[in-house]
């Protein structure tokens, strides 16, 4: 499709600019264009040229190591196209719009997203219903497009290299002199912020199962407690790793204020989609560790967190919740259930050409 032209007289003289008919744009700039806009460009994989559609990044087909460690398998996938970020509010309200669906995200009000926030990543959409937006796109643009297999996903995230982390090996995250130097969205970024900028914030214990339950403290007094009493409070170290983030046991930590609350009824913390340039795979690929998990079209038996032990679909990358360790690359055992929604998971999308 090509952008319609406006015509600007400046003086005598007429200027011709290209209109913007992206939906939004990401953090760095880059345009997002209506989830379903024709526009591609080309590439070439094994001597044929595809067009790959704008906002979508092509995966040469090939073998790749997936999984780290003795369970490492060699895995060949076709080539396919994926997301460069992850679906927006500003896509997703699209879709919304266009097939009159009224299933808003429970953080929007009144069928609008948060004002802005056009450009971060949708959470609160179970797999059903990013598998309708798939099926939406899929019959707006004549691709076949699905949520990705952990294989599909894995392989975009560790780049050509195979890294553990989009950008290398290691999480590369330091906290030195009050700096937080870090190349994607976790936990340790609004434990910073919060600490920093708000210490003496009052601050409330809310959950009602908590022996704590209606406590108040201030932000740098938050704690962790044991079944004991024993106080670990809120702190982030030398490499980004927070305490005094939560305890189940006793619904205490940040989790468990009416601020963690008020955050994640607004949509959590996510950031807008490339914000974090440094953290891009070898692919071209955003925000594949962190900010949000994604969906995968694999089911597992998860290993980790509340669902451990139960069969679910994977979520991959990472959270702007989630602990550094959480945000690698190869799949950690986490995973949601299809038909829920959560405020860490959001999705991105694969296209696969036709031919």
């Amino acid at each position: 499709m090509k952008p319609t032209a406006l015509l600007l007289l400046v003086g005598v003289a007429t200027v011709t600019l290209a209109a913007d008919t992206n939906l939004t744009h990401a953090a760095n700039g880059a345009g997002i264009p209506q989830p379903t806009a024709a526009d591609t460009y080309s590439v070439t994989d094994a001597g044929r040229t595809i067009a790959v559609p704008e906002g979508m990044v092509y995966i040469p087909a090939g073998d790749f190591t997936f999984g780290a460690g003795p369970t490492a398998r060699t895995v060949r996938l076709d080539g396919y196209a994926i997301g460069r970020f992850d679906v927006t509010n500003a896509e997703y309200k699209a879709f919304l719009d266009a097939t009159g669906a009224t299933h808003y995200p429970p953080y929007w009000a009144q069928g609008l997203y948060p004002a802005g926030k056009a450009n971060h990543p949708v959470v609160y959409v179970s797999l059903t219903d990013a598998a309708a937006y798939c099926t939406w796109v899929s019959a707006r643009t004549g691709w076949t497009v699905k949520i990705p297999t952990a294989e599909q996903w894995e392989k975009a995230a560790r780049g050509p290299q195979g890294y553990l982390y989009p950008w290398g090996n290691t999480p590369d995250t330091t906290y030195v002199d009050g700096v937080l130097a870090t190349k994607y969205n976790f936990n340790a970024v609004i434990a910073v912020d919060c600490l920093k900028n708000q210490p003496k914030r009052l601050v409330t214990y809310d959950r009602e199962q908590s022996p704590f339950h209606g406590r108040q403290t201030t932000v740098d007094r938050i704690a962790a407690y044991d079944r004991a009493g024993q106080a670990t409070y809120l702190e982030v170290g030398p490499t980004g790793a927070v305490r005094g983030w939560v305890n189940h046991d006793t619904w205490t930590g940040f989790i468990y204020t009416d601020l963690f609350t008020a955050l994640n009824n607004a949509g959590g913390n996510t950031s807008a989609v490339g914000s974090y340039e440094a953290g891009k795979s070898g692919y071209g690929c955003y925000d594949m560790a962190g900010n949000v998990w994604n969906w995968c079209d694999t089911t597992i038996l998860s290993t980790n967190g509340a669902e451990r032990g139960k069969t679910v679909n994977e979520i991959r990358g990472g959270s702007w919740y989630a602990n550094g360790n959480s945000c690698r690359s190869v799949g950690i055992g986490e995973g949601r259930a299809a038909s829920g929604a959560y405020n860490t998971v959001g999705f991105r999308i694969v296209m696969m050409p036709a031919g």
